[in-house]
């Protein structure tokens, strides 16, 4: 009766219990108080009685009681805590002894069928583990040894056998693994089921090659489980991922598996390293979606498969209106997150190699990795990166857009005795870029770039929009259109701009930016108090440069906090010794003078001198 209440989410009725219990009893109502007077001690503590009882009900205080399955479903259901793989062990080897011995009562029917359905939750649960054992596992031998007792546990289940063959494969060779299958499918027969699925795994697992992964960064969506609740579950979960799929697409550097190849792996989890071997591809994404009432909640894992390590995981919250509005909304918030963090996992891989043992596609993602830095001798690091990767692989479009954005931080950064001459290098290299690959969203982003340092503000504003049709996730796409605007005249346009830039990537490296752009926007409309707490928050963002610095000394300037502005033009000088009005003229041209001329003053008024000098 303990653990009939311990598990149990309500009070329980007396009469409830009674014809549970003591169906057959000649006095029901004494056996149970008998009952109770014998838990009553068990239960009580210094911290109170666990037992609580009125004239109908009967309940126990859980928060005064250890339960363990109630701590297995905690741990392993959604949302749970990360567990070491030593209290996993444990929990696992727990759920596979199954119930106490004790619990086994001939008590009437009504127990018979609860306990019955707790047998059940319990094998959920120990799939459960054995699914996290298996994602877990680091050598094929720990991942044959968990998917023998997956297969064990659900001897029917066509998918964790398959999945066992494909492992003992993989261990013990071809011959082994086949008496496993003649074992399998003489049980199959025995019960009356047909194993032809079971035959078509098998031959699933012939001798298909590995394959080679490509040099750009590869990734499959698996898809998403609906974890139930609402029959606009599915939709959902199936649209998501071909969503997603469609969107990582217009990335162009990224090797995105096609829907049709990735969809056949519905098992969840899946055997992540098997799928990623299958696929051939290191990145995997994978995730949940759970509809309430009004609200959809999507989370979403990206896994590097070949070392078995989560990379980056989110949940996205909405409001449910439009139910493929929210759906187009997520998978676009989700695919802008995603790529700037295979982006960073590239960088990091390739960061542990020596130059001459990188590829061209290592070489551009270590050689962002130091443009984001914005400093001088970050911006030389990559440069010399960008020209290895253009001497490996010859008409490598990413790489002059890299180039590109080299020249463009020359010249922007101050870190150059000729900045025009970086700017006309900028433009060569952005408009090769467009040149030998049209449908890079990159290219017509650094030739956008380009074209504003050279004063041709309706050309940039043009690339920008080009890059944005290509891939409307682009985040730094709409960063830098926003930025086009704020120095165009069209401020109502650049607010919405950056706005959206931030919701796509809300941890971009370039958040500085869009604060500052934000503070610049709103300085040339007027709204001083507002444009100097942006500004200030900028200059305080992870990578935000010195021009950030001279961004809130102008903002707090116009704001009329002259002290504050007068500090922050003295830290400009201090982090760009010789920084002036010159200098920020040639790095943040206005198309109209009247706006050049408001933030000019600005600067001059918090004492950044006209020149060097």
């Amino acid at each position: 009766m303990l653990a009939f209440l311990a598990l149990e989410d309500r009070a329980i009725r007396r009469e409830a219990l009674c014809d549970m219990f003591w169906e057959s009893a000649a006095d029901r109502r004494a056996a149970l108080r008998w009952s109770l007077t014998q838990l009553r001690p068990l239960l009580a503590s210094r911290l109170g009685q666990a037992l609580q009882t009125d004239a109908h009900f009967i309940a126990v205080d859980r928060s005064l009681l250890s339960v363990d399955i109630r701590e297995c479903k905690a741990l392993l259901g959604p949302g749970g805590i990360p567990i070491p793989d030593s209290r996993l062990k444990a929990i696992e080897e727990a759920l596979a002894a199954g119930f106490s011995a004790d619990l086994e009562l001939a008590v009437g029917y009504r127990y018979e069928l609860w306990l019955g359905g707790e047998r059940e939750s319990l094998r959920q649960l120990h799939r459960q583990a054995l699914d996290e054992q298996s994602a877990r596992a680091n050598t094929p031998e720990a991942a044959l040894a968990t998917a023998r007792k997956r297969a064990a546990l659900d001897p029917f289940d066509s998918d964790a056998n398959a999945r066992y063959l494909a492992r003992s494969m993989e261990v013990d060779g071809k011959d082994r693994a086949r008496l496993a299958l003649d074992g399998m499918r003489d049980r199959y027969r025995a019960e009356g089921l047909s194993d032809h699925g079971l035959v078509a795994s098998w031959r699933g697992l012939g001798p298909t090659p590995e394959l080679v992964l490509p040099d750009k960064p590869s990734v499959a969506v698996l898809g998403f489980t609906d974890l139930g609740g609402h029959q606009d579950g599915p939709v959902l979960s199936q649209g998501l991922a071909a969503d997603l799929t469609l969107t990582l697409g217009r990335f162009s550097g990224l090797f995105v598996i096609a829907r049709a190849s990735a969809e056949r792996f519905t098992v969840h989890p899946p055997d992540l390293s098997l799928v990623a071997r299958l696929l051939g591809v290191r990145y995997l994404v994978h995730g949940t979606t759970q509809r309430l009432d009004r609200r959809v909640r999507v989370t979403v894992t990206l896994t590097d498969a070949q070392f078995n390590t989560v990379v980056w995981s989110e949940h996205f919250d909405r409001s449910l209106g439009d139910l493929f509005a929210v759906q187009d909304d997520v998978s676009a918030a989700i695919a802008s997150a995603i790529e700037p963090e295979i982006v960073r996992a590239e960088a990091e891989r390739a960061g542990l190699k020596a130059p001459e043992d990188m590829s061209a596609w290592e070489c551009y993602h270590r050689a962002m990795w130091h443009c984001y830095h914005f400093t001088a001798q970050h911006t030389e690091q990559a440069y010399q990166l960008f020209l290895r990767a253009l001497t490996l692989e010859k008409g490598f479009a990413r790489a002059h857009a890299g180039l590109s954005f080299a020249h463009y931080s020359r010249a922007f950064l101050d870190a150059t005795p000729a900045p025009d001459s970086a700017v006309a290098l900028a433009l060569e290299h952005g408009q090769l870029s467009v040149d030998l690959d049209s449908r890079d969203a990159m290219g017509y982003w650094t030739l956008g770039r380009a074209q504003f340092l050279a004063h041709e503000h309706d050309q940039a504003l043009q690339s920008l929009g080009r890059s944005l049709a290509i891939n409307p996730s682009f985040s730094q796409g709409h960063y830098a259109l926003g930025f086009l605007e704020a120095h165009s005249g069209l401020h109502q346009k650049a607010l919405p701009e950056l706005a959206t830039a931030e919701r796509l990537s809300p941890l971009d490296p370039m958040l500085f930016a869009v604060e500052g752009t934000r503070a610049i926007s709103l300085a040339i409309e007027g709204k001083y108090n507002e444009a100097a707490a942006w500004s200030v928050k900028a200059s305080s963002e992870p990578n935000a440069h010195f021009h950030m610095q001279a961004i809130a000394g102008a903002c707090l300037a116009l704001a009329g906090r002259g002290v504050e502005a007068r500090s922050f033009a003295q830290r400009t000088r201090r982090e760009h010794p010789g920084y002036s009005l010159r200098t920020f003229e040639r790095s943040f041209p206005q198309k109209f003078e009247a706006h050049q001329t408001l933030m000019m003053q600005a600067l001059r008024s918090a004492g950044v001198p006209e020149s060097e000098a």
